[in-house]
């Protein structure tokens, strides 16, 4: 008792350090053991940063057009939370087991196909293009070719898995994966003319049959005769008055040549997004503070909002963003590499490879770098669709992460 009566009173301070301690090694702890906390963290920056910057994009524009500035901002931020739920379960699936199922490269490649086709029946028009499904109660507008991109990375893996080594090497096994590839692509094109997600499905199957094969020399052949054929179109267009035929892609290659000849048609998206970067500077006008976005950009919460993103942010704000996205991508690079089992790898390399895609692409089309070809900024630009389903890869890679990790502390 007397020894009771002498302990001085718990401080308060020490109390809340105690906590913060507490958490602290809760959190390290968890990162060390289940998943790497480190592309966590990234991927909730780029999402919370995406949800800040259409806002800022799209705030004119949503109160012009439907009288409340947090129009679009409220659409993706429902997206976005349904993306982190179905990321936070897609991390516990069984996804080792998959290729243990029964015909599953028939079903995988069965569903990417199919949901192409429920376009036709249920699809709607928006924007010129008839490419969305609408669900129903939640409002949310899902486009078929974000789930084929998803189920052709699970199909591209398992079938790859399954050939093994000297298959996939051979070019019997390429051409195989490639062709199955090809027919998705063309379908894509064929039945929601959506080019840009055709070429992204093509180019991911390119990437993950080249890091399953030990043979480059068939992936250096194809890659100079892909180059020497975009070369030509541009040289075509170049020397030709092909863009007067009415086709609009080769009105774009026109007009990414010739934008001087086309300001106010079909090179003037173009020209404004480059205006925009213009205006940024080294430090930007300010977080709201775009000129180009007021009625002069079109879509600037789009595909262009990485222009928006330089004239309120700066080159300086560009440059961290694109550093975000290399830590994200190189995150993904080191849990491939650790994966025990070559599904799993191969998962992972067909997700990163998808998001490096679709990052290139559209810095390279916002900066003039190549003719416009549609494709969206992940977790930047505005579009429920994409943002769910680029989560759910996530998901992916942070479930073989998980995975990794259990074997590890096993053996």
């Amino acid at each position: 008792m007397a020894a009771n009566r002498n302990q001085k009173p718990n401080n308060t301070g020490d109390v809340i350090k105690g906590n913060f301690k507490n958490a602290a090694d809760t959190i390290s702890s968890y990162a060390e053991t289940n998943v790497d906390m480190n592309l966590v963290f990234i991927v909730l920056f780029l999402v919370g940063f995406g949800l800040l910057m259409v806002y800022s994009a799209s705030s004119y524009v949503a109160l012009r057009d439907f009288g409340r500035s947090n129009y679009y901002f409220k659409k993706q931020i429902t997206a976005d939370l349904l993306g982190l739920l179905c990321m936070a379960v897609t991390i516990f699936l069984p996804l080792k087991k998959i290729p243990e199922i029964p015909h599953v490269k028939k079903i995988l490649y069965s569903v990417a196909i199919g949901v192409v086709f429920m376009v036709i029946p249920f699809g709607f028009e928006s924007h010129g293009a008839r490419r969305w499904i609408q669900v129903p109660f939640i409002g949310l507008n899902l486009q078929p070719a974000e789930i084929t991109k998803l189920f052709m990375i699970l199909f591209l893996a398992a079938m790859i898995n399954a050939l093994g080594n000297a298959v996939i090497s051979s070019w019997k096994g390429f051409l195989m994966c490639m062709g199955l590839s090809g027919v998705a692509s063309i379908l894509i094109y064929a039945i929601t003319d959506n080019l840009s997600s055709a070429l992204i499905v093509f180019m991911i199957a390119f990437v993950m049959c080249f890091v399953a094969s030990q043979d480059i020399k068939k992936y250096i052949l194809f890659i100079m005769l892909g180059l020497a054929a975009a070369g030509g179109v541009v040289a075509y267009v170049a020397s030709s008055d092909a863009a007067s035929n009415g086709n609009f892609r080769l009105t774009r290659i026109s007009s990414w040549l010739h934008p001087e000849n086309s300001a106010e048609t079909s090179a003037h998206q173009m020209l404004q997004g480059l205006y925009a970067i213009g205006n940024g500077g080294w430090f930007g006008r300010g977080l709201g503070q775009s000129v180009q976005k007021i009625s002069v950009l079109p879509e600037p919460q789009n595909d262009m909002i990485f222009a928006v993103i330089c004239e309120e942010l700066g080159i300086v704000g560009a440059i961290s963003l694109m550093i975000m996205f290399a830590l994200m991508i190189y995150r993904m690079l080191i849990i491939a590499k650790n994966a025990r089992d070559r599904f799993s790898f191969l998962v992972v390399s067909g997700v990163m490879a998808h998001f490096a895609i679709q990052i290139l692409l559209n810095i390279a089309v916002v900066t003039g770098s190549i003719p416009n070809t549609g494709v969206s900024l992940p977790f930047i630009s505005y579009g429920g669709s994409s943002a769910l389903f680029l989560l759910i890869e996530v998901g992916l890679v942070l479930n073989v992460d998980r995975a990794t990790r259990a074997e590890s502390r096993e053996h």
